[in-house]
């Protein structure tokens, strides 16, 4: 296990600081509890006044000995707020504020970010069931490691690693800021005739617009490749008496080399047959197939992992859990084990002034 995990922080130290690397964004199963990394298109779409959300990730502690502090861990924050009732057709925009934080291996190669998203939602019926929300994104980032946790092949003594040893290599900032831009579109339609039982939306997201500059060392080049995010779901009613409805969902991605494709669905039971939108329990399976790197001339696209998911909405509390069986190529070593993740959100509203708005329950 030793050997794997130095394996695979010398292939991550080649691809972070090489001259040509493209660094690629982490990832959440659970994507949809972090709306404000997924899409701004989707800040302020939720029925509410508020929403509070934050999702965690630990992954691979199967391949590192089980450490004790995972090594490759995520956090994501936010919250936003919805304004609505603009103009006749009842148009509503949506204001937040997001902070990622991303560490992985023993070199803690880690992003800290802060974004401001804004969003309008522009209402295409007077019924206010239905519309299209066009959102912008911009904030700041610090990326860094820490060089003093790298081993290089020439500090072996042979018979083992000598830190006393000088590396003989060129080492670059240890640390370096950068601006990000994003931004994305999004349709969503909810039927009041059912309180919103039925609905389905669509989005479109391009992140990193600016393609900013990844590079540890002065003058040369490693642009972050735009990320194109495209994502759909539903919620489908099983009869008009029954209290289960199907909500699934898709989500696919493309960064430079590297794509993703999240499929599956969850079995939502509502409590209280009066108020779908409610208190309700959800259980369900994904699966991701990513594609194949082209260092190892496969090509074309492979399994990744199944993805068991449960939900609990409770006075408007969301608790989310997920984990990932891993069936890549690395099944082996990790013995199916991936990563875990944990999201809760709360959506609030102002007394009285608390927006009504029916839409999809992410």
């Amino acid at each position: 296990m030793k050997k794997i995990s130095q394996l695979l922080l010398f292939v991550m130290v080649l691809v972070l600081v090489g001259k040509d690397a493209m660094a690629q964004d982490p990832r959440f199963s659970q994507y949809n509890a972090s709306p404000l990394t997924l899409n701004p298109a989707m800040t302020g779409l939720f029925n509410g006044n508020y929403r509070v959300s934050a999702i965690y990730r630990s992954q691979w502690r199967s391949i590192l000995n089980d450490e004790a502090t995972p090594l490759f861990r995520t956090f994501s924050g936010a919250v936003d707020m919805r304004f609505g009732n603009i103009g006749n057709m009842g148009d509503a925009f949506g204001v937040g504020l997001a902070f990622l934080t991303d560490k992985a291996g023993e070199a803690q190669f880690g992003t800290n970010q802060l974004n401001l998203s804004f969003a309008y939602h522009k209402s295409l019926s007077k019924d206010g069931n239905q519309y299209l929300t066009l959102g912008i994104q911009a904030g700041a980032a610090q990326r860094g490691l820490n060089y003093n946790n790298l081993r290089f092949g020439n500090q072996f003594d042979g018979e083992g690693f000598n830190p006393t040893i000088n590396p003989g290599e060129v080492i670059g900032d240890d640390q370096f800021m950068f601006f990000d831009v994003n931004a994305g579109l999004m349709y969503y339609y909810a039927s009041k005739k059912n309180k919103g039982r039925f609905n389905v939306y669509a989005g479109f997201a391009i992140s990193h617009l600016n393609t900013p500059n990844m590079s540890f060392y002065e003058g040369q080049n490693a642009d972050l490749p735009m990320k194109y995010t495209g994502t759909a779901g539903a919620q489908l009613p099983l009869g008009k008496r029954s209290q289960v409805d199907l909500v699934p969902s898709l989500m696919v991605l493309s960064q430079g080399p590297a794509f993703e494709m999240n499929m599956g669905t969850m079995v939502k039971f509502f409590f209280d047959k009066s108020n779908p939108q409610g208190n309700a329990f959800y259980v369900g399976p994904y699966y991701r197939i990513v594609g194949r790197d082209n260092v190892t001339d496969k090509g074309g696209i492979a399994s990744e992992a199944l993805i068991l998911a449960a939900r609990l909405d409770f006075e408007g509390f969301n608790l989310g859990l997920s984990y990932d069986l891993n069936f890549s190529e690395l099944t082996n070593a990790t013995n199916t084990r991936g990563a875990f993740e944990l999201s809760l959100a709360y959506v609030g509203g102002f007394g009285k002034h608390a927006s009504k708005t029916i839409c999809p329950s992410f």
